[in-house]
């Protein structure tokens, strides 16, 4: 039965689905159609609810399945902290499987689950839905008695749906089995006992359709009341009363707790409710599950009509009509309307526009609102704007055009008619100007007449101030006051009456004169008629004199032209020139007068008004201006143009003027009411006691009282005062001069003679009244001259005894001009010397002080003499007045005695400067530091007076010490013999133990020698008896007479038999002689080299300053001289003694040995001068580069002394190089000359001894004997040379090394940039040595991938893999993607940091140093992330609890991923940035180093290296302010330390990540191949 309701629910809610086409809302042709929501499980997926779920706490449950062995045997347990044993409300709506059921679980009876306690269960569907049935499928038996309730809204209230009971009217109060019948409220829940029996026991399903039992079922689109009814947002199942066997009444715990509730699916089927509007629905974006709405419709359920579809009402979509929402029609006046039921009753149309636009109105904005028109419905709507006051209404017809009142017009009523003003409610008031002042009718609006411009007064009928006359002719209503511009008031003058200046031509010209354009004059052509004018010319007339002068009164008044003109014509174009006072002016006509105005024929009148208002410029002159003209008129000129008039006549001109007298009266005459000081009646004369401001300035020039102070009288015009009573001046305000007094107070003896003398002028003083002098003779002042002048000195009166005229005081320029007091005034010495000067006349300097007090400089005057305390004798003992010398103590030097003389130091006071007693042949010159005393030691010298040998040097002699040069590896110590012997270690040979002795071989590691084996000595002493077998040989071969004789040529070569014998020692002495006279000679050549060298020792004036160096050269070469000498005259001496015996023991000697070795030590020699010579250049190479390194790292001040340090030290060591270069160029012709002599030497001996073995020659006793003597000298020879060689070489040697020493500094300079660069690449190793790390534990991560599960943990994985479904695997997949996200993240970011990590290292590789750590830090990482992988095993014991934490480690994930990636960002930027930065640096330096390694010596050395100064100094300001590049490597190295931090959580959170992988991993494993489906 339950099978049957569902099916009839099914098909009462798709009424005619396959007709109506629900999957879209409009058909094929676009037509609206209803469309549904697919019809769906709704409960699936949505996670339920329930008010009680089992395992708080874990209890022990018993299922009544398979109870054959008792309910015991059956029990499990609930757990909900265990995922393998818990029940909870996910599993209601899971998918659900017949096989391998899942199912929520309530907790059992035994923990009071029974009536009246209720179990809730609660599904939230998060939007309305149209429900078709609700099913529940029982995993143990069926409830007795249990519901279901719905929501139809979000919040509102439970309402039943069906109740479900053994006992309906105990339980729930209602009937069972409830019948509806038409017109009943079918909104009702029914009870029905169908599915409350106990059987089944399990798998009972339980099936409620919504429409069962409904009579309008059947027509569900027209039943509102059923189409609510299954509407539902929310569903609760209440599950009241459990069915049990009745065994519970005895409370037994296992039977109680096989009684509980149980559902293994919850099933909700149904369709998104869009009201037949949409087909489907999705979430927006707030998440929020909603319908696609169509049909213009919206909302959550498509339950109303967008705004502005407003037609017709909304209504469901059914499948006869869709009951799509349609738009309003507002006439494109309004996009927004509402639903008015009344207008869609009566038009069928019920959308009501609103706020229509364009001025509009009505339903649909298809009218014109009040007061607007329009003249055709396509025409948008205009207002009336008919005036309020002026309009009898304010609606317009459709023209626009308003009613308007009597006295009012415009179109819209707006303005008043002409002659009215102040339109108001009443209409418009009539106009009341005054004729004469205003120009036209008043103002519409506010009544105001407009006024003329001399006028004023809301009616125009009074003149403005500083005007009168106010006449209807006049443009501007009044005429302006001229009263020669003193005065602003004026009125019309009486006893004037109207008078004209006429030429009528009855009698002739009358005067006037003619004159063309070009200036020349003719005579006028006159006839009765008047003067004739040509049309054709251009004539100008002047009017005589009666018509200039003064014409003040014609002023305002016309000028009337008068001419005959053919009938039908006109007069000819005219203008009136006015000249006089500077100015000039052209007039228009104001008027023209008609034959019909004037009643003569043929008459026509120009009329001139003589005002400003005629001229015809724009702005016109001034009115004041325009009557001065008129107030000396000099011309007045009549222009006419030509014109095809024909003949015109003038026959008249009148000019309207005034004179006294009393008709007709002349009003425009004015009379001036004149201020103070005026007086006439235009103000045109002073009054009395007045004088014009401007003398002669005429009767424009204002008026001034006049200023003679009561001592004479002014002329009016000019104003020039008449002085008298010993005063002067233009207005006799001064006394004369010899006189004194005050003229202002205005009395006749008001000036008194002075009494000073010579007649001198004199001053009263204002507070005593006191007469002084004030033009006393040079050099003396007082009241009455009696004292000298401030400078002077004398007595000019006698008061202090005999008369004594004053004298200018003489000091020596040493006083300041500017001061008082310099002098004494009575004797003149001086009282205030400067400079430090002092005596009568600052002649000398003061005690203490040095110099010339008479220099004309100041800065070469008297100074302080500074004596320095600690080097003068005494600090109150002065210094030479003149050349300010201080009295110095013993080996003290200086002007101030500050600094010990040369060859002293440490000065002391009271005791002088101790002698830095320097070693002669150990220091470069006999002086020292002035404070330390350090001596400047030769090279490979050391202590305070350089006394002795450097560690590691010997030979100290005056070329200084040599280097030891000992081999690092063979010798036992750095130093060695005096003989440059250095002491060996065992298993090393050699001068300097530079190799192994026999027998002997150079480990792999090149530390030590270590012996051969066993057999190696075998051989050795085979070689050893060969050996000798050899030499046998040899003597045998000697003794023999047989063979030819070994030449010389063989002997040099080396291929003479070793061990000769000498025969013949008889032959010795020659050689001995030959010797000592080469000897003989050498001693003359250097006694001869020594006189040279004396001569050029006393030229250069050893004895004098400056020349120490020289001096010191010259002593060292003639030293050697000296040795070389005494070692000559030795060995004279020694071959002069030498006996050679006459027999010879025939024994082996050595000589031919030595020589060969004399030869290859020349050679070496000449090879250690080149090389010597090649380290020079590396020398000023690696100078040069430790210049631009410094360069590079100095910073300020530093920098600079820096920069002329370096440059100081490279041209020494250009100097040593060129020393250098010539001491070898010195020494190679010695060592040549010594090889040729050996060669020599060896020739000679050879060819003697050739001769002795000859077997014809006879054994000479005597002959032996000398040849053996001179072999020996030979020998000593030999050694001699050999000694010089050797020395020549260590002279080179030393002087090399004093080079090299001398670029020690700078191999210095060279570490500490090169230890600057390692610090610079600290924090790029550091970052580095991160790299390796994250790789180490990238590998350690797939290295330990095939090492799990082990076969322990695959079979506990087996075990939870066999409960683990739905949810917990999609977790565990979105777990696996995010750490496998995580790593793949992790990898290009490591292979990132791995390529800037290598792009650095490239930078530093060259430090082995730096290498060495690097090795230990990786081995310290490699334990480090040994130690992590036991941390990672350790981890992987806790899976488990892991993946039960894994949101909140998965967020923690998240955060570390965000920090890592940003701090590795950051690290990527600094390590680019670094790169960056020292790429450029490193490429500037370069060339720089390329610049300086190309550099010529030869060719402007000073040139290049400013160039590579000013280059430096660029790359020094690119890199930054000073201390940027510390600040920089301090800032990496903070960096470096923080990111080692994040490392470190890094390190720890990928753990955590490793850990979750390995096991999520190791549960897919697990997992049966039949959940393949499942990954």
């Amino acid at each position: 039965m339950a099978a049957a309701a569902l099916l009839l629910g099914l098909a009462l809610a798709m009424p005619r689905a396959a007709v109506s086409g629900m999957g879209s809302c409009y058909d094929g042709a676009g037509r609206a159609q209803r469309c549904l929501p697919v019809f769906e499980n709704a409960a699936f997926g949505r996670l339920a609810e329930a008010s009680h779920t089992c395992g708080h706490p874990p209890e022990d449950f018993c299922p009544h399945v398979g109870a054959a062995g008792g309910a015991g045997a059956q029990c499990q347990r609930c757990d909900a902290a265990d995922p393998l044993r818990h029940h909870n409300a996910s599993y209601l709506t899971d998918f659900h499987s017949q096989d391998d059921s899942t199912w929520w679980q309530s907790p059992s009876m035994a923990f009071g689950v029974q009536y009246p306690t209720s179990v809730n269960i609660t599904l939230r569907l998060g939007k309305a839905y149209e429900i078709t049935y609700v099913r529940l499928k029982f995993h143990t038996s069926r409830p007795e008695s249990f519901a279901i309730y719905k929501r139809s809204r979000a919040g509102g209230p439970w309402e039943p749906y069906q109740f479900y009971s053994a006992s309906c009217w105990k339980t729930y109060g209602r009937p069972e089995g409830h019948y509806l019948r038409p017109g009943q409220d079918e909104r009702v829940a029914f009870c029905t006992s169908e599915f409350s029996d106990i059987s089944p026991l399990s798998g009972g399903n339980v099936a409620f359709s919504t429409l069962e039992g409904r009579p309008s079922a059947y027509n569900f689109e027209d039943s509102p009341a059923l189409q609510e009814w299954v509407t539902s947002t929310e569903l609760l199942i209440s599950l009241d009363r459990l069915n049990t066997f009745g065994d519970d009444i005895f409370k037994d715990p296992k039977v109680l707790q096989s009684y509980y509730y149980a559902v293994s699916d919850f099933s909700v089927g149904g369709r998104c409710k869009c009201n037949g509007h949409a087909s489907e629905c999705g979430p927006d974006t707030a998440g929020q599950l909603v319908c696609r709405c169509q049909h213009n419709t919206t909302g959550v359920d498509c339950e109303r009509c967008l705004p502005f579809f407003q037609d017709r009402p909304w209504a469901r979509g059914t499948a006869e009509a869709a009951n799509e929402c349609l738009p309003c029609d507002c006439s494109g006046h309004s996009e927004q309307c509402v639903f008015d039921r009344e207008l869609f009753r009566s038009t069928g149309h019920g959308g009501r526009c609103l706020h229509c636009r364009d001025h509009t109105a009505g339903p649909r904005c298809q009218l014109c609102r009040q007061n607007f028109h329009r003249q055709s419905p396509s025409m948008p709507c205009q207002p009336c704007d008919c005036h309020p006051a002026g309009s009898l209404r304010l609606q317009c017809d459709d023209s626009g055009t308003c009613r308007c009142k009597a006295t009012v017009t415009g179109w819209k009523c707006d303005r008043c008619l002409p002659g009215f003003h102040s339109l108001s409610e009443g209409g418009c008031r009539p106009c009341t100007c005054h004729p004469a002042g205003s120009l036209d009718t008043c103002d519409p609006h506010s009544g105001r007449c407009p006024c003329k411009e001399n006028v004023e007064g809301g009616l125009c009928d009074r003149c403005r101030p500083g005007t009168f006359n106010l006449q209807p002719r006049n443009p501007a209503g009044c005429s302006s006051c001229f009263c020669y511009g003193h005065s602003k008031v004026c009125t019309a003058a009486a006893g004037f009456r109207v008078h004209h200046i006429r030429s009528d031509f009855r009698q002739g010209a009358g005067g006037w004169q003619a004159s063309s354009t070009d200036g020349a004059e003719h005579p006028v052509r006159w006839s009765p008629r008047g003067l004739r004018l040509d049309p054709g010319d251009e004539v100008e007339l002047a009017a005589p004199e009666k018509f200039l002068g003064d014409q003040r009164f014609s002023y305002g008044q016309p000028l009337t032209l008068t001419f005959w003109v053919p009938p039908g014509g006109s007069p000819l174009p005219v203008q009136l020139r006015l000249e006089g006072a500077g100015l000039a002016l052209t007039l228009r006509y104001s008027s023209l007068s008609g034959p019909q105005d004037t009643g003569q024929p043929g008459e026509v009148q120009l009329e001139f008004q003589l005002q400003e208002t005629s001229e015809d410029v724009d702005p016109p002159l001034p009115p004041f201006h325009f009557q001065r003209l008129l107030a000396n008129l000099t011309a007045l000129r009549i222009w006419t143009s030509p014109s095809p008039s024909g003949q015109v006549f003038l026959t008249a001109v009148r000019l309207a003027s005034a004179q006294r007298g009393l008709s007709p009266p002349a009003l425009w005459v004015e009379t001036c009411s004149c201020p103070k000081g005026y007086v006439g009646q235009f103000c045109e004369s002073c009054a009395p006691g007045y004088k014009r401001e401007t003398p002669l300035g005429g009767p424009y020039a204002s008026c001034v009282p006049c200023t003679c102070n009561q001592h004479g009288t002014c002329d009016p015009n000019t104003g020039i005062c008449i002085c008298s009573h010993h005063t002067e001046g233009p207005s006799c305000e001064r006394c004369l001069p010899g006189f004194y007094g005050n003229p202002f107070v205005g009395r006749p003896d008001d000036c008194q003679p002075c009494p000073c003398p010579g007649q001198s002028s004199c001053a009263t003083l204002p507070d005593s009244g006191e007469v002084v002098c004030t033009h006393c003779p040079p050099g003396q002042r007082g009241r009455r001259c009696e004292i000298c002048d401030d400078g002077f000195f004398g007595d000019p009166l006698g008061l202090s005894g005999d008369p004594q005229p004053c004298q200018r005081c003489q000091c020596s320029g040493n006083v300041d001009p500017n001061a008082v007091g310099n002098c004494d005034p009575l004797s003149g010495h001086c009282l205030r010397c400067l400079y430090n000067t002092t005596g009568p006349h600052c002649e000398r300097c003061q005690r203490g002080f040095y110099g010339s007090a008479l220099a004309a400089r100041a800065a070469d005057k008297c100074v302080a003499c500074g004596c320095n305390p600690e080097g003068s004798v005494s600090e109150q003992r002065p210094c030479d007045p003149v050349t300010g010398q201080c009295a110095c103590l013993p080996h003290v030097t200086g002007r101030d005695c500050g600094r010990c003389s040369p060859g002293f130091y440490d000065l002391r006071p009271g005791k002088g400067c101790r002698s830095c007693e320097c070693h002669p042949l150990g220091s470069q010159e006999n002086r020292c530091h002035p404070k330390t005393g350090q001596c400047p030691c030769r090279p490979g010298v050391e202590g305070r007076a350089c006394d002795r040998c450097q560690l590691g040097f010997f030979g100290f002699s005056v070329k200084g010490c040599r280097a030891c040069r000992c081999s690092p590896l063979g010798s036992a110590s750095a130093q060695c013999h005096e003989n440059s012997t250095c002491v060996c270690r065992p298993g090393f040979v050699g001068y300097k133990c530079d190799r192994c002795q026999d027998n002997f071989f150079l480990t792999a590691n090149g530390a030590q020698c270590q012996e051969c084996p066993t057999c190696y000595s075998l051989v050795k002493e085979e070689a050893a008896k060969l050996k000798a077998r050899l030499t046998l040989m040899e003597e045998w071969l000697q003794g023999s007479d047989c063979g030819s004789p070994w030449g010389p040529m063989d002997i040099l070569q080396g291929e003479a038999p070793r061990g000769d014998f000498y025969q013949g020692p008889h032959r010795l002495q020659g050689f001995r002689e030959a010797f000592l006279v080469r000897v003989t000679s050498l001693e003359g050549a250097v006694k001869a080299a020594r006189e040279p060298l004396q001569a050029l020792s006393r030229g250069t004036r050893c004895g004098q300053a400056g020349a120490e160096k020289t001096c010191l050269q010259l002593a060292d070469v003639e030293a050697t001289l000296e040795s070389s000498e005494e070692e000559i005259r030795h060995a004279a001496a020694v071959l002069a003694s030498l006996v050679i015996p006459q027999e010879v023991p025939g024994q082996p000697t050595n000589w031919s040995d030595l020589a060969t070795e004399a030869r290859v030590l020349a050679r070496s020699h000449k090879d250690t001068a080149t090389k010597i010579k090649a380290t020079a250049q590396r020398a000023l190479l690696t100078s040069h580069t430790c210049y631009s390194l410094l360069w590079s790292l100095a910073e300020g001040r530093a920098a600079l002394e820096a920069q002329r340090e370096l440059e100081d030290r490279y041209q020494e060591v250009q100097a040593a190089q060129n020393a250098l270069g010539a001491a070898v160029a010195q020494v190679l012709p010695k060592a040549e000359r010594a090889l040729a002599t050996a060669h020599q030497v060896g020739a000679e001996a050879a060819r003697h001894l050739t001769s002795l073995a000859t077997p014809t020659a006879q054994p000479q006793q005597s002959g032996t004997w000398d040849l053996s003597l001179k072999v020996q000298a030979l020998e000593k020879t030999v050694t001699s040379r050999e000694r010089e060689v050797t020395e020549a070489a260590r002279a080179l040697q030393a002087a090399a090394h004093a080079a090299l020493h001398q670029t020690e500094p700078f191999t210095q300079l060279q570490h500490e940039a090169r230890a600057a660069l390692s610090r610079a690449s600290s924090s790029v190793q550091a970052a580095a040595v991160t790299v390796m790390g994250a790789r180490t534990l990238l590998a350690d991560l797939e290295g330990m991938k095939p090492q799990f599960p082990r076969p322990k943990d695959q079979a506990v994985l087996r075990r939870k893999a066999g409960v683990i479904r739905g949810r917990l695997l999609a977790d565990a997949r979105k777990k696996t993607k995010q750490a496998e996200r995580m790593l793949g993240n992790a990898a290009p970011v490591s292979s990132s940091a791995k390529k800037k990590g290598k792009e650095a290292e490239l930078l530093a590789r060259n430090s082995a140093k730096r290498a060495k750590a690097l090795l230990r830090e990786g081995e310290q990482e490699r334990r480090h992330a040994s130690r992590l992988s036991s941390q990672m095993r350790a981890t992987l014991q806790q899976a488990s609890r892991q993946v039960l934490a894994s949101r909140a480690q998965r967020q923690e994930l998240e955060e570390a991923e965000q920090n890592v990636g940003a701090g590795l960002s950051e690290t990527q930027r600094q390590i680019r940035a670094s790169r960056t930065s020292l790429e450029k640096d490193i490429k500037a330096l370069s060339e720089l180093l390329a610049r300086l390694g190309t550099l010529d010596t030869h060719q402007a050395p000073a040139q290049a290296l400013n160039e590579t100064q000013q280059a430096l100094e660029r790359l020094r300001l690119r890199l930054g302010p000073p201390g940027s590049l510390q600040a920089k490597l301090r800032l990496l190295e903070q960096e470096s330390e923080r990111q080692e931090l994040q490392i470190q959580g890094f390190e720890s959170d990928l753990a955590e990540v490793r850990a979750d992988k390995q096991n999520l991993e190791a549960i897919l494993q697990s997992l049966p191949e039949s959940c393949a489906s499942w990954q």
